[in-house]
């Protein structure tokens, strides 16, 4: 999984709206709504489709917020690129 790299949610510059609000941490429900989705969302990544857009699907589908989504595949990056 190392190959999807993703830079850090930054917050927004003064005067510019953020991308994604941020909903909070990540807990154990939200992680098991987006989880499913994760074959999806590296397809879509490898096809080179925009992240903001893949984070806003699939948090529709999933019932979270697109933050979270980005959240969840950033955390699961970090985990593949330690191990």
């Amino acid at each position: 999984m190392a190959d999807f790299k993703l830079p850090p949610l930054k917050k927004a510059k003064k005067g510019q709206a953020p991308k994604f609000s941020d909903s909070g941490p990540l807990t154990k429900s939200m992680v098991k709504q987006v989880e499913s989705y994760l074959p999806i969302i590296l397809t879509r990544l490898k096809a080179g489709q925009d992240f903001e857009k893949i984070a806003r699907d699939i948090a529709t589908h999933a019932g979270v917020q697109p933050d979270q989504v980005a959240k969840y595949v950033q955390a699961v990056i970090k985990t593949g690129a330690s191990a």
